[in-house]
This record gives structure tokens, C-alpha cells and sequence, in this order.
């Protein structure tokens, strides 16, 4: 599928209605389109607009205004005191509240689909509307229209077709989960998810109505307190990858500024060295706060954070204490100690009522013969635990579990130490090697100084942000880990039904077959992306020294080894070699879903250098998709970059914005023998 034409109306810096025919030519004599234009000329204005159409006002959409506060879906559409909102800012003076955003797409047999998403903003209004007219169907409105988008292009697919080629950096970590769930939705592996989920979602509702009124609401109640819990920790999940992936842009650029840095210190030194020392005084104080963060954690717990897998290895054994045989004989022995102490001094009483002595002696007879009872042991068990401590040790070694990283807050706290003592050498350095600047060169080592002051500053406030997501992910699990219990036990009870249990037996066999099934799945589409992405990343970065190979692991995470087989540190992958290795896993994830979709990248070429450009423009872009539309900036696609695109590009246009709010959209006609400039 393609786009054959895209009309904007009043929308961003859009005003009225201005096309784009993006038809191909009939002999099919090239793929790619380039609308080219500078800065703000309205190319991120036509890719946000395309994001519209096929998805509404998306989180991504909203977080591009602020990522800290993003506007609400209404902000976005009419504006707040920090955003405009959709509508062209000529066309609200002028009074024209409509504003729309269309395209026609051709699919291979050359069938049209209309899609129009419109809104009409007069008064405040800010919902949009959806029209479709597609092949052989009346003209679909509201849900129907909803429906039959999301199928013909899922919202999850968005940022791997239309995206900007800087901020897609994150990708070729692809260690987050809504990453990953986005790429197994694309190769078709989440299906099987959503029919577990059905299947589940019926069974809890057979185990609710098989169970006692009373034990039925303390079982909704579970249930309530445990979504929220799970909304929680996966809201805390998604800040932390957000506030991870800030602080890897952060120390990027600050990186780059201390290079700055010491460039300047080879040509002079620095008459007042007292913003130096301020930097340093800082750098001092956090590795201070890290080390003494550390030292703290060491005290407290790092045993355990260190020791996951023994942790794994523990909590079956600790759960047998809780949940064996023996630990609910005890649990039920405990249960019964004081009532039955107690029926001998609570009324009704015999007719002979016991002396006190008497009722002290069968009292501790009872005592005894509890106790007596409570001596069952159970083979293979190393320790026994009395089951109240054990259950307090199972809830508390459960969120020191491997798969919640326990170790994670000890190596950002390590790396924190360890990147303020470079800092600090480097600082040192400076210091020493520094001569006399002229007043320029002052001025702009000012300016250095003080924007690395402020993204240390920021920096440091971003990992005390995620040293305090990783604490409070624990107490989460803490807390989820009993209402996991009780809603298990409470859930038993349904299974007692003869009834019920045929049929939850049933539903639980078949849980099993779709989950096998994924398995199976997953193994066969990781094996082919791994094959891909390999594939492409060695035609993209034949350059580089650094990375061997990629490997895809069976939760779809990305690991780098380099020739020795040894792992790569994400870390000490450049900006610009990351937004090369996400290029290659979009390419991978197109080959391997086999689904034909048009591309559009903004920015292109983005912080790539001269060879790797070549390789994108040679390689990667003529085969990226059927139809592949370029937004490049004026400086970033030159004369010399042009001839390499030439052969492939079959419709090129300039976009000019002089004041910001009129975007002319101009198509180029060249002939083959043309030379670009």
C-alpha cells in the first residue's frame, strides 16, 4: 500500500488546503520522494499531521510539545499556554476553525482508500472525526471508521513507518517493553497474547461465580487492589525507561560539551577558573552522594540485589514452607490454638463448671497435643520456617527476584561514582594545561561551562529520579505478592465446583496449547529478525570496529557482542551509530512482517557521518519500502548526496515558510541528466 496523494487544511503550519501528488510514475521507475525543506518549513508539521490521521492524538504526539508535562488530549487539539494546538495560526485569526488532514492510499491492485480525520474547533470543541470510503463499502464514520483503520494499519505500527531518524536512537536498545510488545504486535505474536487474555478473562469470571458471595466480593476486592498495584509498577516501568533513556541523551551531551572543553583548553587558559572549580566542587559532591548511596545500600541489602539467582533458587524451597503440606497443617493447627483454649472459659459452661486450675491444665494438655500434631516433616526440605515467618520471607526475598533487576539501582549508583571521577580528572587536566584566551574564546567557554553545569545538574537530578523508581518497585512487589496469594486462594474455591473445574480445566489446557503455540512462534519470527537485522546492520555500518554481531534473545531484548563474542556496553555505543543499529532493526522488522506500508523519515541523515550517509542513501533507502518519503533539510541532502538518491527518487517538492505560518509546497521537475543545486 501507498500513498497516491496527502492533503492538509489549516493544520500546523499548513494554511488552507495544499496537496502533495505522490502518484508513482507508471513504469514503476523509482520508489522514494523528497520533500525537502529548512527548518521549520512545515516537514515535522507534515509527518505529525500523517501521525493524526492514522492514530489521533497519540502519548507520543503529546509528549513531542513537553516530554516532562505533556499537554491532555485537548491541549494538544486547541493549545494550552505553552502550545498553539493543531490549527494554522492565519486561520484562527482569520476565524476559520476546520481543519482536516486526508490521503489516498493505492493498494496492489490499485484500488483507492480515502481517509479523512476533520475538526471542527469551534467553541472548544476538540474531537476529531473519522471518515473512510475504501473498495466495494458504504463510506465508514465514528467506530466503524476506528475499526477499520486499526486493521489497516495498527496504531502500534506508527513509529516503525513514520518516524524522525534522530529520536529513533532508543530502538536499537529495544530492551523496553512497550518496545517489544510494539514489535511482537508487528509480527504477529501479540494475537496470541489477546487470546490468552480472553481465555483468562473467562476463566476468572467462572471462578467468581462459583464461589460464595461473601469470598466473591473479598475476591473483587483483591482484584481491584491488584490492577492498581500492577497500573502502578507498569507506570513506574515506563518512567524509568523515559528518565533512562533522558539520562543516556544527557550524558551523550555532555560528553560532547567536555570535549568542547578540552579543545579550548589546548589553545589558552582561563584568567578566572572559579567555574571550574564549581564544576569540579559538584562533580566532588556527587560521587560523594553515590559512594555514599552505595555504601548504605551494602549495609542494607546488597547481599541480596547481588545474589538473584540464588534468590530464584530460594523462593520454591520458602514457598513449600508456605504452601506444603506441612505449612498448611500448621497454618490450620494455629488456627484452631486459641479457639479451642478458649471454649473452656466462654459460655455456654456445663453444668459443673472447672476450677481455674482445672481449666489451666486442660488448656496446656491442648497446647501439647497441638504441638504434638505440628512435627509432620517433609523430605527434601533443607530448613523449616514456622509458616507466619516464612510468608514474611517469601514476600520479602520475592522482589529480589532476576526478573526485576535487583541489581540495577547498585550499577547506576556505580556508574554514577565512576562517571563523576572522569569528570573530575578531566577537570583536573583542564586546570593544568589552560593559557590565557582571548575575550571571544572566553565568552563561548562560558557558555560551555554554563550549559554543562546545568545538565550535570539535571543529570544528577535525573538518577536520584531513578534510584527512587528503583526503591519504590520493590515495595510494589511486595505488596502485589499477597494479593497474588489471596486471590489464588480465593480462587481454589472455584475449583472445588465439579462443574466449574471441567470447564477451567478445559480453558487451562488451552492456555497451554496458545502458549506453546507463541513459543513456537516467537522462536521461528526471533530467528528470522536476528538473520535480518544482521544482515542490514553490516550493510549500514561496514565501518565499525565495534560491534560483531547482534543477538536477539527469547524476550526480543537486543545484545551487542563485539568480535570476541564479548557483550558491548550500550553506553559506549555513539548517538550515531544507535540511530544506524535502529535503522537496521526497522529495516529487519519490515522484512520480517512482510508487510508492504509506505515509509516517511524525517531528518534522514541526521547526526550520521559522511560514509554511513552514503550507505543509508545507497542502501538502505531504495530498498526501505514501495513508496519512501524523505524530509531532509536543505543542508542535509546537497548536491553530492542528491546524485547518489537521483536514480531512485520519482517525485521531489520544496517547502518554503519564510514567516513560519504559510507553508508553499513547490514541486521540483528535473530531468535524469540535471544536475542538483
Amino acid at each position: 500500500m501507498i500513498f497516491k496523494s496527502i492533503t492538509l487544511h489549516n493544520i500546523f503550519s499548513y494554511y488552507g488546503s495544499c496537496s502533495f501528488d505522490l502518484e508513482p510514475p507508471a513504469d514503476n521507475s523509482g520508489n522514494i520522494v523528497v520533500i525537502m525543506g529548512r527548518n521549520g518549513f512545515g516537514k515535522t508539521s507534515l509527518l505529525n499531521s500523517i501521525k493524526l490521521l492514522f492514530g489521533g492524538v497519540t502519548e507520543e504526539l503529546r509528549q513531542s510539545v513537553q516530554r516532562d508535562k505533556p499537554p491532555t488530549a485537548k491541549g494538544f487539539v486547541v493549545g494550552d499556554k505553552d502550545w498553539w494546538g493543531i490549527l494554522n495560526h492565519q486561520a484562527k485569526i482569520k476565524g476559520d476553525f476546520e481543519c482536516f488532514v486526508s490521503a489516498i492510499l493505492l493498494d496492489d491492485n490499485h484500488r483507492e482508500y480515502e481517509i479523512k480525520r476533520a475538526w471542527n474547533l469551534y467553541g472548544g470543541n476538540y474531537q476529531s472525526e473519522l471518515t473512510i470510503t475504501a473498495p466495494r463499502k458504504a463510506p465508514l464514520v465514528g467506530e466503524d471508521a476506528n475499526n477499520y483503520l486499526s486493521a489497516l494499519l495498527p496504531l502500534d505500527y506508527i513509529p516503525f513507518f513514520f518516524f524522525d531518524a534522530e529520536e529513533i536512537g532508543y530502538l536499537a536498545e529495544a530492551n523496553r517493553n512497550k518496545v517489544i510488545e510494539r514489535m511482537e504486535q508487528l509480527l504477529n505474536i501479540r494475537p496470541a497474547d489477546n487470546l490468552k487474555e480472553c481465555i483468562k478473562r473467562l476463566t476468572r469470571k467462572i471462578e467468581r461465580d462459583s464461589i460464595a458471595p461473601d469470598a466473591k466480593l473479598e475476591l473483587v476486592k483483591a482484584e481491584n487492589r491488584q490492577s492498581e498495584m500492577r497500573i502502578h509498577r507498569e507506570s513506574l516501568q515506563q518512567e524509568m525507561q523515559s528518565v533512562g533513556s533522558d539520562i543516556e541523551t544527557l550524558e551523550e551531551e555532555i560528553r560532547e560539551l567536555r570535549q568542547k572543553l578540552r579543545l579550548f583548553s589546548g589553545q589558552g587558559a582561563i584568567e578566572n577558573n572559579a567555574k571550574f572549580e564549581a564544576i569540579r566542587n559538584g562533580e566532588l559532591k556527587n560521587q560523594e552522594n553515590a559512594l555514599t548511596a552505595l555504601s548504605e545500600m551494602f549495609e542494607r541489602d546488597a547481599f541480596l540485589r547481588l545474589n538473584s539467582k540464588q534468590i530464584q533458587n530460594t523462593i520454591p524451597v520458602v514457598d513449600v514452607c508456605v504452601n506444603g503440606q506441612r505449612g498448611i497443617n500448621a497454618e490450620m493447627l494455629e488456627s484452631l490454638r486459641e479457639p479451642l483454649k478458649e471454649v473452656f472459659t466462654t459460655p455456654p459452661y456445663p453444668d459443673y463448671r472447672l476450677t481455674d486450675s482445672q481449666i489451666a491444665f486442660y488448656q496446656k494438655r491442648i497446647t501439647k497435643l497441638l504441638d504434638s500434631r505440628d512435627i509432620e516433616e517433609e523430605e527434601n526440605i533443607p530448613f523449616r520456617l514456622d509458616i507466619g515467618r516464612a510468608k514474611k520471607l517469601l514476600t520479602t526475598i520475592s522482589a529480589y527476584a532476576p526478573q526485576h533487576i535487583p541489581e540495577q539501582p547498585l550499577r547506576n549508583l556505580l556508574s554514577q561514582a565512576i562517571q563523576a571521577d572522569n569528570a573530575i580528572n578531566d577537570i583536573d587536566k583542564t586546570l593544568q594545561d589552560v593559557r590565557l584566551l582571548s575575550e571571544e574564546n572566553k565568552q563561548q567557554l562560558l557558555q560551555i561551562q554554563d550549559r554543562l553545569e546545568q545538565r550535570q545538574d539535571e543529570l544528577t537530578k535525573l538518577n536520584k529520579q531513578l534510584s527512587d523508581i528503583a526503591h519504590k518497585l520493590p515495595l510494589i512487589e511486595r505488596e502485589i505478592k499477597p494479593l497474588d496469594e489471596a486471590i489464588t486462594r480465593l480462587t481454589q474455591q472455584a475449583r472445588q465446583s465439579e462443574q466449574a473445574q471441567t470447564r477451567i480445566e478445559l480453558l487451562d489446557k488451552m492456555q497451554k496449547l496458545l502458549a506453546a503455540y507463541k513459543q513456537q512462534l516467537k522462536e521461528r519470527q526471533r530467528g528470522t529478525l536476528e538473520k535480518y537485522f544482521n544482515s542490514h546492520l553490516a550493510s549500514l555500518l561496514d565501518s565499525n570496529n565495534l560491534i560483531s554481531e547482534a543477538k536477539i534473545d527469547e524476550l526480543f531484548q537486543l545484545h551487542y557482542l563485539d568480535i570476541s563474542g564479548n557483550p558491548v556496553a550500550m553506553s559506549s555505543i555513539s548517538a550515531g551509530m544507535k540511530q544506524l543499529a535502529a535503522t537496521a532493526l526497522l529495516w529487519a522488522l519490515k522484512d520480517a512482517c512482510g508487510r508492504q506500508l509506505p515509509v516517511i523519515i524525517d531528518t534522514p541523515l541526521g547526526r550520521i557521518d559522511k560514509q554511513h550517509q552514503d550507505n543509508l542513501l545507497s542502501r538502505y533507502y531504495p530498498h526501505a519500502a514501495k513508496q519512501v518519503i524523505l524530509l531532509p533539510t536543505d543542508s542535509e541532502l546537497d548536491e553530492r548526496k542528491h546524485r547518489l538518491l537521483e536514480p531512485y527518487i520519482y517525485r521531489e517538492f520544496h517547502l518554503y515558510n519564510p514567516a513560519g505560518e504559510n507553508t508553499e509546497i513547490r514541486e521540483i521537475t528535473r530531468s535524469k541528466e540535471t544536475h542538483y543545486g
